[in-house]
């Protein structure tokens, strides 16, 4: 009686099979759409968020860069520096020009860079995967509030080596009383060097100098007649001191005096190219463009 009949049942039947393999073929025709999570833009809408990536990834024109050492190059953008990282770059972005470079916009270290994940030249990915660089450093920026601006001005390149040179320069630029509080200036140096230690010992007659190392580099601010050897920087101060030695552009920033040469007998002496020794100094931030970076942190 609830039965459905023969023909029904066939007719019931066909319409169910018809549904499967339309089912069955239209899944096997289906292809999953390959999307390419790199997002195309311009390093400026990149790096100020004007564009969105899942993942934080994006696809570029290799930039050019106003400087690049080791694995870390710099870009402008604006006003404002912008870093690019990758497998030493130094000896390699020459070969990128012309590529889309496929980078990851990454948080940590700071400042806010793009790493190279990806190269792709006339629209083939020809490198991909790049595993990042180990160990890279990147200056720290700071902003404009988070530096004094009050600081008074002095003529720290001017100090002579003489007893009354040194003996202003005491009253002037360093604490009156032990314990009481540095005193940190603004100035700048026309002319700043990288360059072996003025102090290191000389080879033996008939011994060859020994092969210089690290530690046996120093850097000095050369003054009109005097120099200071620059102590207590970070990596990434040395970075962009570099930099401003590439550009040959001044050292201006904020300077403390941190030891004054007391013997007679050490300042005298003028070594070539440099002057006369008169003591150390930190810089703790100094200019480049419209940024400022850190240089020494306590």
């Amino acid at each position: 009686m609830f039965g459905v009949s023969s023909p029904r049942r066939w007719v019931l039947s066909l319409v169910l099979g018809l549904t499967v393999l339309t089912f069955v073929g239209l899944t096997g025709c289906s292809k999953e759409e390959v999307v390419d999570p790199y997002v195309y833009d311009s390093v400026r809408r990149v790096m100020d968020g004007d564009t969105l990536s899942v993942g934080f990834l994006f696809e570029i024109d290799a930039p050019e860069v106003e400087y690049v050492a080791g694995d870390v190059a710099v870009m402008r953008n604006g006003n404002l520096l912008n870093f690019l990282v990758g497998q030493d770059l130094e000896n390699n972005y020459a070969g990128l020009r012309g590529s889309l470079l496929g980078v990851k916009k990454t948080f940590t270290p700071q400042p806010t860079h793009l790493v190279i994940q990806r190269i792709k030249r006339d629209g083939l990915v020809v490198e991909d995967s790049i595993p990042a660089p180990k160990g890279y450093v990147l200056p720290r920026l700071l902003r404009a509030g988070a530096i004094s601006q009050d600081l008074p001005g002095a003529p720290l390149p001017d100090v002579g080596y003489r007893a009354a040179g040194i003996k202003e320069a005491q009253a002037t630029y360093l604490p009156e009383n032990e314990g009481d509080p540095v005193k940190t200036i603004k100035s700048a140096f026309a002319n700043f060097v990288y360059q072996p230690r003025f102090d290191l010992p000389e080879a033996a007659e008939g011994e060859a100098p020994a092969q210089l190392t690290e530690e046996d580099y120093a850097w000095y601010a050369i003054g009109s007649e005097c120099f200071f050897e620059i102590v207590d920087l970070t990596e990434g101060a040395e970075y962009m001191m570099h930099l401003l030695l590439d550009k040959d552009l001044p050292l201006i920033g904020a300077f403390t005096v941190t030891e004054l040469e007391d013997a007679y007998a050490v300042r005298k002496v003028d070594h070539e190219g440099l002057g006369h020794y008169v003591g150390k100094i930190r810089v703790n931030w100094f200019q480049y463009a419209n940024t400022y970076i850190e240089a020494f942190q306590e």
